[in-house]
């Protein structure tokens, strides 16, 4: 029985590498996802980020993740706000809350808008 050759890698290592620097990183390398993983401010937390699958898709995922943290923001960036003890107080919303319920949901609308801008401007395709 005949076999082939084994192919020796070279001696430095090819192309492949068994520590990828941050400066392979960068010329070139990039990360294809479907969903983003999100630093505190919002950005994508990917090298250089290629949406890939369904655009739909990635549209909505990156939507609820941006209103989701818009909206935690707002309230963090409020903490002050008092609530009364179940029962008691008015029917009525409370004003502070219902100005931060209003600010929560401009900080939604507009980080919905940015995700489906974001995903427009990175999407390639269904990743083909």
């Amino acid at each position: 029985m005949a076999t082939s050759p084994k192919k020796e890698a070279p001696a430095d290592g090819g192309v492949l590498q068994n520590k990828p620097t941050a400066a392979a990183a960068q010329q070139g390398d990039h990360d294809r996802i479907v969903m983003a993983s999100r630093r505190a401010d919002g950005t994508p937390d990917q090298i250089n980020p290629e949406f890939i699958g369904d655009k739909d898709v990635a549209i909505a995922a990156a939507q609820e993740q941006l209103a989701q943290q818009a909206a935690s923001a707002v309230d963090t960036a409020a903490r002050g706000v008092s609530s009364t003890p179940e029962g008691t107080g008015s029917s009525e919303p409370d004003a502070e809350v219902k100005a931060l319920k209003d600010a929560q949901d401009k900080a939604v609308e507009a980080a919905k808008d940015k995700a489906a801008r974001e995903v427009e401007d990175l999407h390639r395709g269904l990743g083909g």
